[in-house]
């Protein structure tokens, strides 16, 4: 865990005042919000620097990450252990490194994005997606059953894996990078017509940990509620409380939701937080992006100078953002 930064900030490039403090809310949300770094830049890499399409210099994510309370060596390190993961990939440049998303960090941070970015709940077909993997030995069970279960997938029991919704696509290319391919058993299935509804709700409830989910989302509300209300009240925040925020916001979400199957509402029942977090969410995230993206795009450094404007693909998110100066 972090110490976080709680009165003065070092000086801001982007165009808010220097040394600044955080308004009270943001400040309140620093102080609530413990961070990881190695999470904390996935979420960075993953909201902000890959919409630019570009390696950036490692200093000024340094310089970045200060508001969050993570100091230059916290962040060296994090990003060292990120590129062991093969999450990042590194370059020199003179006595300069740069870094962007390596493969396989890429794919996750592309298939994670449809799940956190989406404007509603999604569609489900109950065309269930079962996994075997009780051939694997328990290291490499163990190492799966991680990647599984942050892909939203239950387990209703030792080495059976559960998904209602799930593309096979991202399943295979997951088992290919952990060198899986041809041990684990993938089947398809729905479930009878005739068969008991309590017996689904049971298995469900048996796959799937649904109260940590459902404090998980009210968490969710807790936080950033009162955010959304003092904008609301108090007009926009300036740049740099913006970026804070939405990286807060996206950390935070992405945590809880990337775990949620997006179940059948029929076994969620009707006072499920899930959409109302989606909501505040995206409201949210429509309010702080552009005056965030103005920071990131001040702060960070590539090798040709500063941040390019986003590719159009970053406007679709939670089904279409207002285009402001930042572009």
């Amino acid at each position: 865990m972090t110490t976080i930064l709680r009165d003065r900030r070092p000086p801001d490039p982007s165009g808010d005042p220097d040394s600044t403090p955080p308004v009270a809310v943001v400040r309140h949300l620093l102080d609530q919000v413990p961070v990881r770094a190695p999470s904390l830049i996935v979420t960075v890499w993953g909201d902000t620097i890959s919409a630019h399409d570009c390696p950036v210099w490692l200093g000024s994510l340094i310089h970045l990450l200060r508001d969050f309370g993570l100091n230059e060596r916290v962040v060296r390190t994090a990003v060292y252990r990120l590129q062991k993961d093969n999450w990042l990939q590194g370059r020199q440049a003179g006595r300069r490194s740069f870094y962007d998303l390596a493969p396989s960090g890429r794919r996750r941070s592309d298939a994670a994005h449809p799940t956190i970015y989406r404007p509603g709940h999604r569609t489900c077909d109950e065309n269930w997606l079962l996994l075997m993997t009780t051939a694997l030995p328990p290291r490499q069970a163990e190492r799966l059953k991680q990647e599984l279960i942050w892909m939203g997938f239950g387990t209703p029991a030792a080495g059976i894996f559960l998904h209602p919704d799930m593309d096979t696509t991202e399943v295979r290319a997951l088992l290919h990078d952990q060198d899986l391919a041809g041990q684990v058993t993938m089947m398809h299935a729905s479930a009878d017509a005739r068969s008991e509804p309590a017996a689904l709700r049971q298995l469900v409830r048996d796959a799937w940990n649904l109260s940590a989910l459902e404090t998980g989302y009210s968490d969710f509300l807790r936080l950033f509620m009162p955010v959304m209300t003092s904008i609301r009240q108090d007009g926009p925040l300036g740049n740099r409380d913006a970026f804070v925020v939405r990286t807060l916001l996206i950390h935070e979400f992405r945590r809880v939701t990337l775990r949620d199957p997006s179940l059948p509402p029929a076994v969620l029942g009707q006072d499920w937080p899930g959409e109302v977090a989606r909501k505040l969410s995206a409201e949210l995230y429509r309010a702080v992006h552009d005056a965030a993206t103005r920071h990131a795009m001040a702060v960070l450094q590539t090798a040709d100078g500063g941040l390019p404007p986003p590719r159009a693909t970053y406007y679709d998110r939670y089904g279409g953002l207002g285009r402001g100066d930042a572009a």
